[in-house]
């Protein structure tokens, strides 16, 4: 079965740019910061382990892989009233937090009501609704450890390792690495193929050096008024 999107809205998610990612060598994708997990979603036949920091996204995994069914996402209502707190309507929590999800795309904290645009295209419409249902059935042979990046990291798996962390210099993470030193060598030590993505700070144009890092590409984070999108300077290391 083949994913033609992403299962659920998240900040930083590689979906769209998996498809210049390098192809996965090894039978086996680990991604330990999971996040939208868009380059397994690209690559869903293969065997893929996933774990995440961040305890919505940690609940929202285990649920989509272990539990959810189609008729659950059906079950999902679509056009909402904005303001609508999610939390009183007659959903399973699995559910609720997929709801969530696509109306609060950066949002890893609380707040659980229906956006002013968690109704427009992309978000979650009918026609999101439909796919999500369809395609749901391609990620049943996946795997969500928990425990956490640096556990699965450690667990000596030979794998293609798509490492995708909290950047060092962008945004205002809630789980985040506190010696990016000690995690380069964590990462030195994996083994097998390792993708390994990081980002120039946007307000000082600091750049990540933990690694060997290279100039990847220039990626739209948000969309606003014409000439106002905001812009991340994406950079990779690929062994």
């Amino acid at each position: 079965m083949k994913v033609t999107g992403p299962l659920f809205k998240w900040f930083g998610s590689k979906w769209l740019s998996s498809k210049t990612l390098p192809e996965p060598q090894f039978d086996t994708i680990v991604e330990p910061f999971a996040g939208g997990a868009g380059y397994s979603l690209r690559h869903a036949h293969k065997k893929v382990i996933l774990s995440e920091l961040d305890p919505y996204i940690s609940e929202l995994w285990m649920w989509l892989i272990e539990e959810a069914t189609p008729a659950d996402i059906r079950e999902i209502p679509v056009n909402i009233p904005e303001g609508t707190n999610i939390l009183r309507l007659p959903l399973s929590y699995g559910q609720m937090l997929l709801l969530k999800s696509w109306q609060r795309t950066n949002n890893v904290g609380g707040c659980w009501t229906i956006s002013p645009w968690g109704n427009k295209p992309g978000q979650w419409t009918e026609s999101t609704r439909a796919r999500v249902s369809e395609e749901i059935g391609a990620i049943k042979h996946w795997t969500f450890v928990e425990g956490g990046a640096f556990e699965t990291m450690t667990s000596g798996i030979q794998a293609t390792w798509f490492v995708d962390p909290p950047y060092q210099y962008n945004y205002d993470y809630k789980q985040r690495i506190e010696d990016y030193a000690h995690f380069a060598n964590v990462v030195l030590e994996l083994k097998g193929q390792v993708i390994a993505c990081e980002a120039i700070c946007p307000k000082t144009g600091k750049v990540p050096d933990y690694l060997p890092f290279k100039f990847w590409q220039s990626r739209i984070t948000s969309r606003r008024k014409a000439n106002e999108n905001h812009h991340s300077k994406e950079l990779l290391w690929v062994r």
